[in-house]
């Protein structure tokens, strides 16, 4: 009686009830259509506990079978990172070809029908290494540019610190050095150029971007105090006087006239001498001035006096 009581408990046992409930299943579809329950690496065993089976596939590469051990619910894609290990070709560079037909490296090995001893044929896909060798270039390509932006903006915050403290000192109303503020505004000019000699797109084109505009407003600041500086400077200078010579020459200086008048222009006159051409001795009478003037003015004729013999 004692033992059967016993029994009774351990049957109507509120844990062994709880235990007995099963979990909630998960469905899903295929992609040919067919809905069958969702497999997770952590799945519990078979009800009947049994493990999964391991088979036994030969694989066809470059005219050499390749077996492989691999568990039979695996997927493809899990069947050509085995196969990478032997062949050194990249999973994403093969094509699996199981009864004259190409398998996705999500599909799985039961689904497709592979057994035991299965044989498959394995290619190189050129199209995807191409494909994967250009995203593998610019996967690097973004990864040194983002490493010479990092390196960019070391050098940045390091000046940075030395601007702020000079926008201190002229904020305190002190004087700073323009020959510093002009190395370190060509200092910000050589981090720009850096940065625009990178080439860069996407994410890393916008990290580009904003440090920039950092130093685009650091140069900014340096610029506000140098122009602080100079207006400063310029109130403390009094102005500057002209000498007294050049007072008093513009003291005495006589008015310019306010119109211009262009001088009477003067004539040149000649004189000439008379000669007789019929005596060798020259007559002592003067021979009137004449004048350059224009053809229309006339001279009076020369008057001689004749001896008679």
């Amino acid at each position: 009686m004692m033992r059967g009581a016993r029994e009774q408990r351990v049957a109507f046992s509120p844990i062994k009830e709880a235990a007995a409930v099963p979990k909630e299943e998960v469905w899903e579809v295929r992609p040919g259509g067919m809905l069958v329950q969702k497999r997770s690496p952590d799945a519990d065993p078979p009800p009947g506990g049994a493990p999964v089976p391991t088979i036994r596939v030969k694989v066809k590469f470059n005219g050499v079978y390749h077996e492989i051990y691999i568990n039979a619910q695996a997927s493809f894609g899990e069947l050509k990172k085995l196969l990478s290990e032997k062949t050194g070709l990249h999973p994403d560079d093969q094509k699996v070809v199981y009864k004259d037909k190409e398998r996705d490296s999500k599909a799985f090995l039961d689904m497709a029908g592979v057994k035991d001893r299965s044989k498959m044929l394995m290619l190189e896909d050129p199209a995807a290494k191409a494909k994967r060798l250009l995203e593998e270039r610019r996967t690097s390509k973004a990864e040194r540019a983002a490493k010479a932006i990092a390196r960019v903006a070391l050098d940045l915050d390091k000046l940075a610190t030395k601007v702020s403290a000079l926008e201190t000192i002229v904020s305190k109303g002190g004087q700073v050095v323009d020959a510093d503020v002009v190395v370190l505004t060509e200092a910000l000019m050589n981090e720009l150029v850096k940065l625009d000699s990178i080439a860069a797109d996407g994410e890393v084109k916008a990290l580009r971007r904003a440090q920039e505009k950092r130093v685009q407003k650091h140069v900014e600041t340096l610029d506000a105090i140098r122009a602080k500086q100079s207006k400063a400077s310029g109130k403390a200078r009094p102005p500057r006087q002209p000498p007294a010579a050049q007072q008093q020459r513009r003291q005495f200086q006589p008015p310019a006239p306010t119109t211009a008048t262009a001088p009477a222009p003067q004539t040149q006159t000649a004189s000439w001498e008379t000669f007789d051409l019929l005596s060798s001795v020259p007559s002592t009478s003067a021979a009137p001035v004449t004048t350059m003037a224009p053809a229309t003015t006339t001279t009076p004729s020369p008057r001689f006096e004749w001896e008679l013999f």
